[in-house]
């Protein structure tokens, strides 16, 4: 792929190319890392509402039965569960992947024992990088609360009507919340290169979002473009699958166990192209900045 003009069809057709050229390789990270969170999403949905007539039928398929003495803390237990299982394999799963992806992008030989040694290497810069991600956007989100609050507050002393069920109110808070949705969205388009960026240049905390933030500048189409396109694909699975359970009742065991296998191996590829598409991204603009003289070292 050129390094000057990356764009949404080049970094798919690259990231295809790179991975079908080292399928067992990809095909071994997915099974350990990626595999894993797809599956654990399908055993979550139908353990959180146990008394559900959908859940009971889904327990059947995988012959599991789910005691149920204190749904509170069986539901608590199973949701933190469910979150640390995704949490560690999703920090797993981002280090083998965009090492292996960076090393066949520059077509040097790709093994298995080095994507492995990556984890431990980016395992807690990765750690601490979500970690400051989180305080940035929850300090974020309370900024605008307190704001909100402070509006509301003032409208309501100018004398405006702003009862729950007024207009006013509607207009007010659809206003704060596509400000505030908007600053995420583009804070997320910013950061999109940030784990590479950990992986990559070894750097973490503020100073990979800092990175990303510059890396992507002049890039935001095609980064937006590469978001909205796995955003589409991953709302349109997620979509069949609710669609799916839904309607699980009235279908075959068999046909349900079908779809799912099929639903976990979709979402499994997704995650996987995903991750290999952010870092073929990164790779050309890296170049280019090195080449200008201004990436840091």
């Amino acid at each position: 792929m050129s390094t000057h003009s990356p764009s949404l069809w080049r970094v798919l057709s690259e990231t295809w190319r790179i991975i079908i050229g080292h399928p067992r390789h990809f095909l071994a990270l997915s099974v350990l890392f990626l595999l894993p969170i797809s599956f654990a999403s399908i055993i979550y949905t139908f353990l959180v509402q146990p008394n559900s007539l959908h859940s009971h039928y889904l327990q059947s398929l995988f012959l599991v039965s789910t005691p149920d003495p204190k749904p509170g803390n069986s539901l608590l237990l199973i949701s933190i569960l469910y979150i640390l299982s995704v949490f560690l394999f999703s920090l797993c799963a981002t280090p083998s992947i965009t090492y292996s992806t960076f090393t066949a992008f520059y077509g040097k030989p790709v093994k298995f024992v080095s994507s492995l040694k990556s984890i431990p290497v980016s395992f807690f810069p990765l750690l601490a990088t979500l970690f400051v991600t989180e305080i940035i956007l929850g300090l974020i989100i309370f900024a605008f609360a307190l704001l909100m609050l402070v509006a509301y507050n003032g409208l309501v002393l100018l004398g405006v009507e702003m009862d729950y069920d007024s207009e006013y109110f509607l207009v007010f808070v659809t206003v704060i919340a596509v400000f505030l949705v908007g600053l995420l969205v583009y804070l997320l388009v910013e950061w999109c290169l940030s784990n590479a960026v950990v992986v990559l240049e070894s750097k973490w905390g503020f100073a990979p979002l800092k990175r990303s933030s510059y890396l992507v500048k002049g890039m935001r189409k095609v980064a937006v473009s590469i978001m909205v396109f796995f955003g589409i694909l991953s709302g349109l699975s997620s979509m069949w699958y609710s669609n799916l359970i839904a309607n699980a009742g009235g279908s075959s065991k068999g046909w349900i166990i079908v779809q799912m296998v099929v639903y976990v191996v979709f979402s499994t590829v997704l995650s996987l192209y995903s991750m290999a598409a952010n870092t073929v991204l990164l790779n050309p603009l890296q170049s280019v900045a090195w080449r200008n003289g201004i990436a840091d070292r």
